[in-house]
């Protein structure tokens, strides 16, 4: 489940400027990147669910930033629906990032007060988010 607060992550945004955004499936590039972007100041990072088993790659980045990261955000963004959000919000991510406005997502991160994300591009969309 999310360690991070949804007040805490807009914090840490704010406060960094910048998220990173990057997908690998090999978890040892992952850990390097998550690393440089922790030692150069950034405390929220997007991971994205591009590749198969990216489920797999983000828990164990998880589990090392958590281990290793002090402070360090994860987060999981191309979540397109409430299934896959589930899923990642097992895992441990701190906020979710979707390229679209889906309602059950919206539902299933706010059952659990996680920082959920939604591309919008109308003010109808924003309204609706």
């Amino acid at each position: 489940m999310a360690t991070y607060t949804r007040i805490e992550v807009a914090e840490a945004t704010k406060s960094t400027g910048v998220v990173p955004v990057f997908y690998n499936k090999d978890i040892e590039i992952c850990k390097k990147v998550v690393k440089a972007c922790y030692d150069g100041g950034a405390r929220v990072f997007e991971f994205t669910n591009r590749g198969d088993f990216a489920h797999e790659v983000f828990g164990e980045l998880n589990k090392y930033a958590t281990q290793n990261l002090e402070g360090m955000i994860l987060g999981v963004g191309s979540v397109l629906d409430a299934g896959t959000t589930a899923l990642y919000l097992q895992l441990g991510a701190n906020f979710i990032v979707s390229p679209i406005v889906n309602a059950e997502m919206a539902r299933t991160c706010n059952r659990r007060k996680v920082s959920w994300m939604p591309g919008c591009g109308s003010v109808t969309e924003i309204s609706y988010a």
